[in-house]
C-alpha cells in the first residue's frame, strides 16, 4: 500500500464515527442480516475503502484511455496504395507540431526504476580524450568501448629485458575510467619491437617466426595483468588493418602491415599461424578472455586481397583460434552503407568454410568526408544521417558489436569521423552525436525479425528502406531513403486502429516523439521518408 493509500485508511474511523451516529440504527433496520452496529460498520468501512481506492484509481485509467492527438497529416491516411515508393511529396517547408495545451493529462504512477540493458554497441575511447567526454559516452549507454592500444614494442623494448607497463599507463587509467562507467573495455595489441620485427624499421610489420614464442608470451602477461579489478579486459584485437601493406604505412603509423602481393593468401597464412600461437597463451593469462582476430582493412571494391588473407588465415588451421572476426567499415557505397557491403562478403566466406556460428564484429565504423582538409557543406548532415541508420543496421545483422571511431577529436582527426569535436571553449557535440545517442536509446531491447538485409542494388537510392524489430510485444519499424531530394510517402501496414509513436528529428539533442496512430483505422500509417531515419513503435494488439 502507497503512503496516500495508507493515510486515507488512518482517517476512515473518525468518519465511520459520524456514519454510526447518524446512519447506523436507520440501516440495521433495513439490513436484517446484520446483528449490531459494529457489524454494519465494519462492512461500511471496508465499502469505504474500496471506494477511495477506486477513486484513486479512475485518473490513471482515464489518462490510459485518453491519447493525445496525432499531428497535422499524420492521422490523414490518404489513398496512396500498398507500394513502398509512390511520387515524392515536398513537405521540406512544412513542421509538425503537437497542441498539447488542450489534451494534457497527468497520470501518477508508481515509480519503478529498472536499469536499461547496455546496446551492443560502442565507440573508440581515446587514451588523450578529456575526462569531460565520459557524461557524453554514458548518455548513450554503450556495452563496448575501444579502450587503446597496446604497443608490445614500448613494453618490451629489450629481448627478455621485462615488461615496462609503466610504457601503457595512458591504457590503464582508460581502461579505469570506462570500467568506472559500467562500460566493458577492449584493447588493441600490435607494434614489433625492433628485435623482433620482420621488416626492419617496420613497427606495424609481424613478428619473425623466432619471435613468434616471444610474443605469444608477451601476450599471456598482458591478459594476465588485465584479469581482474578495475583493470578487466576481455576482449583483445590481435593487431589494427594486418592486411594492409607495408608500402602502404608511411612512418609508424597505427595500422598494417602484415600483408604481401605473394596470392593465393597475401600474407594471411603467416597472420593465422601467429593466431594458434597467441590464442592459448591469452587464454592461459585469462580463462574469460575472447581473441578478436582480423582487425580487417578490408579494401574496396576490390577485395581480392583481402578475402585472400582471411582464407590465408584459415588454410593455416587458425579457424579455431579467434572467437570473432573483426572489420572495419566506413561510410557509403552505391545505394547502401559499406557496412553491409563488406559483413556479406566476410560471411559468405566463413560460411563457406563451416564457420556460421563464427560471431563478428565491426571494431571501426564511421561515416568520414572525402578530402581530409575540407568537407562538403552538407557533411554534418549526412554524418547524422548515417549515425542515425547504421545501428539499426548492425543489429539487423547480428553483430556482436559496432564501434564509433572515434567519439572526439581535436581537428580534423580521422577524416572528421568523430562525433564530438574538442575545442579551447569545451566539447561541441555534433548532431551525429545525439543521431547515435537517440537511436541506441531506441534500440534497446531491439531484436531484429525482418528478413536479411542484403545489399542494395543501385536502383534503390531513391526507395524507402525498413528494417522491423521486436521490442517486447510492440514493433519497431526503421524506415529512411539512401538519397532523396524530397521526402517520399510511404504506406506502413499495421494492424487496424494500432496505436503508434513516431520519433524523427534524431539529430537534434531531443528528438521529436508524437503519436501516429491508424486513427481512421485502414491499416496504414503514411509517413514521409527523408534521409534521416524516423523509427516507429506500433503497440501490437
Amino acid at each position: 500500500m502507497d503512503a496516500e493509500s495508507g493515510n486515507a485508511a488512518k482517517l476512515l474511523p473518525d468518519r465511520i464515527d459520524f456514519v454510526t451516529v447518524f446512519l447506523c440504527k436507520p440501516a440495521i433496520i433495513w439490513a436484517k442480516s446484520m446483528t449490531s452496529c459494529s457489524a454494519f460498520v465494519d462492512r461500511l468501512r471496508y465499502f469505504f475503502l474500496i471506494l477511495i481506492l477506486v477513486y484513486a484509481v479512475m485518473p490513471v485509467m482515464s489518462a490510459g484511455a485518453q491519447r493525445e492527438p496525432s499531428p497535422p497529416g499524420a492521422g490523414d491516411n490518404a489513398d496512396v496504395g500498398e507500394t513502398s515508393s509512390v511520387a515524392p511529396v515536398d513537405i521540406s517547408n512544412q513542421a509538425i507540431t503537437v497542441d498539447t495545451q488542450s489534451s494534457t493529462h497527468l497520470a501518477f504512477l508508481p515509480f519503478i526504476s529498472i536499469p536499461m540493458p547496455p546496446s551492443p554497441f560502442g565507440f573508440d575511447v581515446r587514451t588523450h580524450a578529456p575526462d569531460s567526454i565520459m557524461p557524453l559516452v554514458a548518455e548513450a549507454n554503450p556495452r563496448w568501448s575501444r579502450a587503446g592500444d597496446v604497443l608490445w614494442a614500448l613494453v618490451e623494448p629489450v629481448r627478455g629485458g621485462g615488461y615496462r607497463w609503466e610504457a601503457i599507463a595512458d591504457v590503464e587509467r582508460n581502461v579505469r575510467r570506462l570500467r568506472a562507467r559500467g562500460i566493458e573495455p577492449t584493447l588493441v595489441v600490435q607494434w614489433s619491437p625492433s628485435w623482433a620485427q620482420s621488416i626492419p624499421g617496420k613497427w606495424c610489420s609481424a613478428p619473425r617466426p623466432d619471435a613468434i614464442p616471444d610474443f605469444a608470451a608477451f601476450m599471456r602477461a598482458a591478459a594476465q595483468r588485465f584479469s581482474s579489478g578495475d583493470l578487466r579486459v576481455d576482449h583483445w584485437e590481435i593487431w589494427n588493418e594486418p592486411d594492409c601493406r607495408p608500402d602502404e604505412v608511411v612512418g609508424n603509423e597505427g595500422f598494417g602491415c602484415w600483408a604481401t602481393y605473394d596470392g593465393p593468401y597475401y600474407g594471411g597464412d603467416y597472420y593465422g599461424q601467429v593466431l594458434r600461437a597467441v590464442y592459448p597463451a591469452v587464454k592461459a593469462g585469462n580463462p574469460n578472455a575472447q581473441v578478436w582476430g582480423g582487425a580487417l582493412m578490408h579494401r574496396w571494391p576490390d577485395d581480392t586481397h583481402t578475402l585472400g588473407f582471411v582464407r590465408g588465415m584459415l588454410a593455416a588451421g587458425a579457424a579455431q583460434s579467434f572467437d570473432a572476426l573483426s572489420f572495419h567499415a566506413y561510410g557509403e557505397w552505391g545505394a547502401g552503407d559499406l557496412l553491409l557491403f563488406k559483413y556479406w562478403r566476410l560471411r559468405r566466406l566463413l560460411d563457406e568454410h563451416g564457420l556460421r556460428a563464427k560471431p563478428m564484429v565491426a571494431t571501426e565504423i564511421a561515416a568520414t568526408c572525402p578530402a581530409t582538409s575540407q568537407c562538403p557543406p552538407d557533411f554534418l548532415r549526412r554524418q547524422a544521417n548515417y549515425a542515425a541508420r547504421i545501428y539499426a543496421q548492425a543489429i539487423a545483422l547480428n553483430l556482436l558489436g559496432a564501434f564509433w571511431y572515434p567519439i572526439s577529436f581535436r581537428g580534423e582527426g580521422f577524416l572528421h569521423s568523430h562525433l564530438v569535436d574538442e575545442t579551447d571553449n569545451g566539447l561541441v557535440p555534433r548532431p551525429s552525436f545525439y543521431a547515435f545517442r537517440n537511436s541506441a536509446r531506441l534500440l534497446t531491447g531491439a531484436r531484429y525479425i525482418g528478413s536479411p538485409p542484403v545489399e542494395p542494388s543501385l536502383d534503390q537510392i531513391g526507395s524507402v528502406q525498413v528494417l522491423t524489430f521486436e521490442k517486447g510485444r510492440n514493433r519497431l519499424y526503421v524506415l529512411w531513403v539512401p538519397r532523396s531530394d524530397f521526402p517520399v510517402l510511404y504506406n506502413l501496414q499495421v494492424p487496424p486502429g494500432a496505436t503508434a509513436i513516431c520519433t524523427d528529428q534524431l539529430n537534434l539533442t531531443k528528438p521529436a516523439t508524437y503519436y501516429c496512430s491508424d486513427d481512421n483505422r485502414d491499416g496504414f500509417i503514411p509517413r514521409a521518408v527523408n534521409e534521416l531515419p524516423q523509427y516507429v513503435e506500433v503497440v501490437m494488439p
